[in-house]
């Protein structure tokens, strides 16, 4: 009995189900309906480039006019100090010479580099100025050209008085009035900062009696703020002292409210801070 059957070939190749008696595809296929297509492909999509390219450097600065220059080259490139001759027998001769080849050779290409890139530099710039020229002379051109004359011969009878007119600046009427009135608005405001600085600076000279300036002023005002141990006045909150943390309770609404009001010495204190005030505005400085 054999291991093995025969293989059997049909005698009769079955159909697919498709459209057409050539096409040989199954049903899970996208050629399997033969749709008809344009004659005119469309055109290939553009690969999507990842990432982005960096902002290429500035080699030619304008702070850095000197680059272009035999000595600023010869300052990059200088040549070595100490010359060493290598042995011919020294088994690394060949590694030595060619470390020196490589360093002329770098040295070399920065020299020639700088040189060929300033004057690709310039070329480039001397390109660009001469396209922007020509571009500033058409677009004046074509502003400054009288219409065609079948334009001319062709359209309404108009009075050449109404007819439109090419000016770069809008006619104002009123505008020496308005150059006038700004004028006076600048200066106005201008003085009233100058009259503004003046207050804050004379501010500052009367407050600068109580400035700090030397060692033996700040010494004094430690001693008097920070007083000895023996005198705990300025570490209690009940009464009123010198010191920041030595002021007493907070003062409530009500009692700001009725600071004016309370005694004869708070309307006395009331009234002349008001005539300081006055006496102030009336000299013109600070008391």
């Amino acid at each position: 009995m054999a291991l093995f059957r025969n293989p059997r070939t049909a005698a009769v190749q079955l159909r697919g189900f498709a459209t057409s008696s050539s096409l040989r595809v199954g049903p899970e296929s996208p050629s399997f309906i033969d749709v008809p297509r344009v004659l005119q492909p469309n055109l290939p999509s553009k690969p999507r480039v990842k990432g982005v390219l960096p902002v290429p450097r500035e080699i030619f600065p304008s702070r850095r006019t000197d680059k272009p220059t035999e000595a600023y080259i010869s300052a990059a490139t200088p040549l070595p100090t100490k010359e060493k001759r290598a042995d011919p027998n020294d088994p690394n001769y060949e590694y030595i010479e060619q470390k020196k080849q490589m360093a002329e050779m770098r040295r070399q290409n920065l020299r020639e580099g700088l040189l060929e890139l300033h004057a690709r530099k310039q070329a480039t710039d001397k390109t660009m100025k001469w396209r922007s020229e020509q571009k500033q002379q058409l677009r004046e051109q074509v502003l400054r050209q009288p219409e065609r004359l079948d334009v001319q011969l062709t359209q309404n009878t108009i009075v050449k008085a109404m007819l439109p007119k090419r000016t770069p600046v809008l006619p104002c009427p009123g505008k020496e009035a308005l150059l006038r009135k700004s004028t006076r608005r600048f200066q106005r405001k201008q003085a009233q900062k100058k009259a503004a600085r003046g207050e804050h600076l004379h501010e500052l000279y009367m407050n600068a009696r109580q400035f700090i300036v030397d060692e033996t002023q700040l010494a004094a005002e430690i001693e008097r703020v920070f007083p000895d141990d023996h005198n705990p006045a300025w570490r209690s909150d009940q009464q009123e002292g010198k010191n920041i943390w030595n002021l007493g309770y907070p003062q409530t609404v009500s009692s700001l409210v009725n600071e004016g009001t309370k005694t004869e010495s708070a309307r006395f204190n009331a009234i002349q801070a008001r005539i300081k005030k006055l006496g102030e505005e009336i000299t013109g400085g600070k008391f």
